[in-house]
């Protein structure tokens, strides 16, 4: 006697599914697995990730993720006996802007192609003073969306960067924006850090 199974649609469905998470975890490599921030250097401490293979790889929105990120960056002031930052939305809104102009018009620096700077994208906004930026742009990302996985590791590579990590840890710093972005053609994401 033969015995027939019967897949339905739903079931192919989450096959697919589970098919392109598994090919995701091992294309990105033992980072999607187990997240190490090593032990920081002689003079300065990183904390222990806050991401996980459980809740790195699932789309946030633009909110999630800048609240992961001022988390991520007030674990590393704490731990190296700064005051914690509080998030601005002028300087939110300067950061967000930037990466997503660097985003729609393909370019990566501090400066726009018309020679903007940070602090004049901060005043046109109606901001005073200046302020501090770190950036940096992840090129033909493998990754399908924005997620906690993303905010992690470019915290990590900022911190691991000695000017960057000048600025994370710039002791009269109080105010803090953060801007993410990805270009669907290119597949870079943009992620921008703005400071006061």
């Amino acid at each position: 006697m033969r015995r027939y199974r019967y897949r339905s649609p739903k079931s192919k469905q989450i096959t697919t599914g589970v098919f392109v998470v598994v090919a995701m975890i091992l294309f990105q490599g033992k980072d999607s697995l187990y997240y190490h921030n090593g032990n920081g250097g002689d003079d300065w401490k990183i904390g222990s990730p806050q991401t996980h293979v459980f809740n790195a790889h699932q789309t946030r929105s633009l909110e999630d993720l800048q609240i992961q990120a001022l988390t991520l960056v007030n674990r590393d002031r704490q731990l190296n006996n700064l005051p914690l930052l509080v998030a601005d939305p002028l300087i939110t809104k300067t950061a967000q802007g930037h990466a997503e102009d660097m985003a729609k018009r393909n370019f990566y620096g501090h400066d726009t192609p018309e020679g903007k700077s940070p602090t004049d994208r901060y005043q046109a906004l109606g901001g005073k003073g200046g302020v501090g930026e770190n950036i940096v742009v992840l090129p033909g990302s493998p990754y399908f969306s924005l997620n906690y996985g993303l905010v992690e590791r470019f915290q990590k590579s900022w911190m691991y960067s000695e000017g960057h990590r000048k600025n994370l840890l710039t002791p009269n710093y109080t105010k803090f924006g953060y801007g993410i972005a990805t270009n669907p053609r290119t597949a870079k994401v943009y992620a921008v850090q703005n400071f006061q």
